[in-house]
């Protein structure tokens, strides 16, 4: 009888912060696409990794708070974007084209995420599967530590032609794809995915040196969502890949 009242005060605390929290939403997504756009704006280079600074403290705040009310999807891409913010911010040489777009990219899917915070369900039976394909070992090494850093489990693969064998035994749920590639590239290989039933739909993110506009165009119709160019920072392709999976997650759940 005596832990009742306890538990009882628990549930309104918990219910009195999510009411703070989702009252807050409005002023903060505002707040954190201006402190974005003030980042995309600024030249000045101390100007550009103070106005990163700022934001990262923000998402650092909206991490802690979205975990505490069990918002559990907004906490989960909102750390990994955290790590990357603080990356830009310690390492400014890591600010590039590529670095900005993935940051705008995130601070878009935080923000849709934030206009339905209300409703957003939680996190069930997540335990996504990454397949890496690159023949070099290196970079394989360091596509696998990527996809570790955004705590997902992933199968590495050396070629082509045994990835698509994998894929076809098993069900991914993301792929990261090198292009150059000896017997069937990148882009054959994305090319047969998309032909198989369970990978119509599924992401595919190139990871390449090939980063000129038409390599960028026929990674697009070869059927990939997104590219990255190396040397590309880890934690850049962690948030990259934790966004797409969570985007499909978040599906999966709406159908179910």
């Amino acid at each position: 009888a005596p832990a009742a009242p306890a538990q009882s005060d628990e549930d309104a605390f918990q219910a009195d912060q999510r009411r703070q929290f989702l009252a807050s939403v409005p002023q903060f997504s505002q707040a954190i696409r201006d402190l974005h756009q003030t980042f995309l704006k600024t030249e000045e280079r101390t100007a550009k990794i103070a106005a990163v600074g700022e934001l990262y403290r923000h998402i650092h705040a909206l991490t802690g708070g979205a975990g505490l009310v069990g918002a559990d999807v907004i906490a989960r891409i909102s750390a990994a974007y955290e790590a990357l913010l603080k990356e830009m911010h310690d390492k400014p040489g890591t600010i590039n084209i590529s670095t900005t777009r993935t940051s705008t990219q995130t601070l878009f899917f935080i923000s849709a995420l934030l206009e339905k915070a209300a409703t957003l369900p939680r996190l069930t039976s997540f335990d996504p599967i990454v397949l890496a394909v690159d023949d070099e070992e290196i970079s394989r090494r360091a596509v696998m530590l990527s996809i570790e850093k955004a705590g997902v489990r992933g199968i590495a693969c050396e070629n082509g032609g045994t990835a698509f064998q994998k894929a076809r035994e098993a069900r991914f749920d993301l792929i990261v794809l090198d292009v150059d590639m000896p017997g069937m590239n990148g882009y054959e290989l994305c090319t047969k995915l998309r032909a198989l039933p369970n990978y119509k739909d599924t992401p595919v993110i190139f990871v390449t040196s090939l980063s000129d506009f038409q390599s960028r165009a026929r990674s697009t119709l070869s059927g990939a969502n997104d590219l990255i160019a190396k040397p590309f920072v880890f934690v850049e392709l962690s948030v990259k890949a934790l966004s797409y999976l969570l985007k499909a997650q978040l599906a999966l759940q709406r159908a179910l």
